[in-house]
């Protein structure tokens, strides 16, 4: 853990301006340093989410601000099956290299078809939405595809609930996650929302953790900085911050 950037360190490398946001202002070398895209770019970049990171930070000698993109990448974490419906379920799913249509669940798989019209009745015409938009995208119009990213954006917001715990599993993250590495291979362009962002990344800290893997410390840098700009703390927010270091 002594090589992950501390808290303190954190406070040190962001500092508080005027309206809410922050700014680095202490540590430029460091945060220049960082590479634009990490080595993993081009191993297996597929299957992370890219996230491009503004750094701002202050230049003494010009009294300006300057500006730097920097990517962070993501690694996809898949949701794991918890009983013998969702496995089977995935199993379908993964077999046919599909995202999970709940529209076709209901067709494949008519025992569960009742309590699945039960449950999801209101939210059935963004589930059908969804249905078309990805046999659209499977159909050969891909622009359909990002249009059922960011549906599954919209029914997360509404998991986790019964149709998911006890039959379909968390077919929301399983199709965020097949979405993004799909349309990652057809060199699309699309951005998540930041709560989406958010979820991506305690999933990869999660994983990490399982793995007893150490998280590098361009990603914690880069997170934090996303975070600090995507939810930025108030004056009593930072002020118990800086009392607790």
């Amino acid at each position: 853990m002594a090589d992950l950037v501390s808290q303190r360190m954190m406070k040190n490398l962001l500092t508080k301006r005027a309206g809410g946001a922050r700014v680095v202002t202490e540590n430029v070398g460091v945060l220049k340093a960082i590479e634009t895209v990490p080595q993993i770019a081009s191993v297996d970049s597929d299957n992370y989410y890219k996230e491009p990171v503004t750094i701002e930070y202050y230049i003494p000698k010009e009294s300006r601000f300057a500006h730097q993109v920097k990517y962070l990448y993501i690694e996809l974490i898949d949701p794991v099956p918890k009983n013998d419906n969702q496995t089977l379920i995935a199993n379908h799913f993964k077999e046919l290299s599909e995202p999970i249509d709940l529209m076709k669940v209901m067709d494949d798989f008519p025992q569960y078809l009742v309590k699945m019209l039960d449950y999801l009745s209101p939210q059935m015409a963004i589930i059908e939405n969804l249905s078309r938009n990805i046999q659209d995208g499977l159909g050969g119009e891909h622009e359909a595809f990002r249009r059922a990213l960011y549906t599954c954006e919209v029914l997360r917001k509404f998991e986790p609930a019964i149709v998911s715990l006890e039959i379909v599993g968390d077919y929301t993250t399983y199709n965020i996650n097949w979405l993004i590495r799909k349309l990652n291979s057809l060199k699309m362009e699309f951005s998540l929302e930041d709560p989406t962002v958010e979820y991506l990344m305690m999933r990869y800290r999660q994983k990490a953790e399982e793995r007893g893997e150490t998280i590098p410390e361009r990603f914690e840098i880069l997170s934090q900085i996303f975070l600090d700009q995507a939810f930025p703390m108030d004056d009593e927010d930072f002020a118990d911050l800086e009392a607790t270091n």
